[in-house]
């Protein structure tokens, strides 16, 4: 299986697993509006849960359930719920409520919010 093949896999089983937890997360699961409510910073907001890029970049991201994420981070910060942080090797990191914690440089394949 050529490289563009297994990435285009790995992206469409990602997104049905993305759309999978939205139609059985209920109330807590991400709704088209709550896209809007992401975004990159210099820090990590109140309330959020965030991920820091190698370049140091914040990704805040707000609402519960599953965000796809496709790059490297080093850090996150949990600034109220906990999360968990997934990897492309299948591999996960979980980060506890009101923490801050370093994370594997891996690239990232989601991050689920707890609410």
């Amino acid at each position: 299986m050529s490289t563009s093949i297994k990435a285009f896999a790995g992206r469409a089983a990602l997104a049905v697993a993305l759309g999978v937890a939205a139609l059985i997360g209920g109330t807590g699961a991400a709704s088209a509006s709550d896209f809007q409510t992401q975004y990159w910073s210099d820090h990590c907001d109140y309330g959020r849960a965030c991920v820091h890029h190698v370049n140091g970049s914040v990704w805040n991201v707000e609402h519960c359930g599953v965000t796809g994420l496709d790059d490297y981070y080093r850090h996150a910060s949990a600034h109220g719920n906990p999360f968990t942080v997934f990897y492309k090797d299948g591999s996960s990191v979980y980060v506890a409520a009101w923490t801050n914690r370093t994370i594997p440089a891996k690239l990232a394949s989601g991050v689920q919010v707890y609410c």
